[in-house]
């Protein structure tokens, strides 16, 4: 036999995590016609016999007649107001209860633009509200067990992750994670109104839903911040601009290495790091005086290339080597050249240009032998030192003075 019943009421003891109280907390009650019914504000009171809901209570006190229980009195055909029955009373709290916490178990993979693929984690909160007392007795109360706000955290946020997660797969669809802190509360609002269906068919909604962040792996991160360090330097984005800054950042470490050989190659490439400083820091600056070829203060410079900046005009060709105009050689009938001096000697060791070769070059008036040119006159002296002279000696001594 149950325990007979005539107050029913629940006051919440549990600190506002529980959103279920069953009374009796097992069996059933022996619940007699004239019983009063205390449902609170915030609250809803489902009467169940034999597992199914016959009458749901709102808020107020309720005398159990057969007038405001047409249901029950209709089934069992109850004649005598102090006639017991059977029963049980689930009373379901309606308010929101919020601070549920969700997060990914494991990384959601996204196709980035410019990062490739990437990992990512997110975290958050939501809160959830009961809007039909009796679906959520007879689906998740009665089927599962649940009846506070833990239970529903651990059993809903795995609905939530997979929601979350198929959108922020479909919004990165041509885009970067770097904006999806952005948009933490676009995600959150479609969120919301994805999950509904399932909530929906609970007897519960999704009362409220946060993304509080979405974490990027270190990797990434790095990158996002080498990124920002090159747009303050004024570094083009790009392999070139990659390599200045790995190259500053290689050379400012080696500078602080102080210790043995280190130390001394520290020093040097602490001392080139200072050479290059300067045309980085014009490069940073965009700075340069126009026409020439390093960076001055105040005015546009060509900046290593930097975006933006015109390229510094070609260096002008450098003199022609001493030695006079190149000659035009006739050889086998036909004009060569023109040759240097240097050429021509080349030529006529290999026997191609003799005495009589005629060349010609500007400011000549005809085509000469090459035996008549006074520049080419000392490719055909013979080579050797001047012979010793025949005849004769050297003078005699003057007699001695005195």
């Amino acid at each position: 036999m149950g325990l007979r019943l005539e107050v029913l009421k629940w006051e919440d003891t549990s600190g506002g995590r529980q959103i279920v109280a069953r009374m009796p907390e097992s069996g059933m009650a022996d619940i007699k016609l004239g019983a009063r019914c205390i449902v609170q504000e915030s609250q809803a009171a489902v009467f169940f016999r034999n597992g199914k809901a016959m009458d749901t209570l709102k808020a107020g006190a309720h005398t159990l007649t057969t007038e405001n229980l047409p249901v029950v009195s209709s089934l069992f055909k109850l004649v005598y107001n102090d006639a017991p029955f059977q029963s049980c009373v689930y009373f379901v709290s309606l308010k929101p209860f919020r601070e549920l916490k969700w997060g990914t178990k494991e990384p959601i993979l996204l196709e980035d633009t410019k990062f490739g693929f990437v990992n990512v984690r997110a975290f958050g909160s939501f809160s959830i509200r009961v809007t039909d007392p009796g679906m959520f007795i007879q689906t998740v109360v009665g089927t599962e067990g649940r009846q506070d706000s833990q239970d529903i955290e651990r059993w809903f946020k795995d609905v939530v992750c997979a929601r979350f997660a198929d959108l922020v797969a479909e919004y990165m669809q041509g885009k970067s994670v770097v904006q999806l802190q952005a948009k933490r509360d676009e995600l959150a609002v479609a969120t919301k109104a994805r999950t509904a269906d399932d909530f929906a068919k609970y007897g519960i909604e999704l009362y409220d839903f946060l993304v509080s962040s979405i974490s990027l792996p270190d990797a990434v991160k790095q990158a996002v911040d080498q990124r920002g360090a090159m747009g303050a330097l004024g570094l083009a984005p790009g392999g070139q601009g990659y390599m200045q800054m790995a190259a500053a950042d290689a050379l400012r470490n080696a500078s602080q290495n102080q210790g043995g050989a280190g130390g001394m190659m520290g020093a040097g490439m602490g001392l080139a790091a200072g050479m290059m400083m300067p045309g980085m820091m014009g490069q940073a600056m965009g700075m340069g005086h126009p026409g020439m070829g390093h960076p001055g203060m105040g005015h546009p410079g060509y900046g290593y290339g930097a975006p933006g900046m015109a390229a510094p005009p070609p260096m002008a060709p450098p003199p022609p080597l001493p030695g006079g105009a190149p000659f035009h050689v006739a050889l086998n009938g036909a004009q060569q050249g023109p040759f240097d001096v240097n050429a021509i000697r080349g030529l006529a060791g290999q026997g191609q240009v003799t005495p009589a070769t005629l060349v010609w070059r500007p400011g000549m008036a005809a085509w000469t032998p090459a035996k008549d040119v006074p520049d080419l006159a000392a490719v055909f002296a013979p080579a050797g030192p001047p012979p010793l002279p025949t005849a004769g000696g050297p003078p005699p001594m003057p007699p001695p003075l005195g």
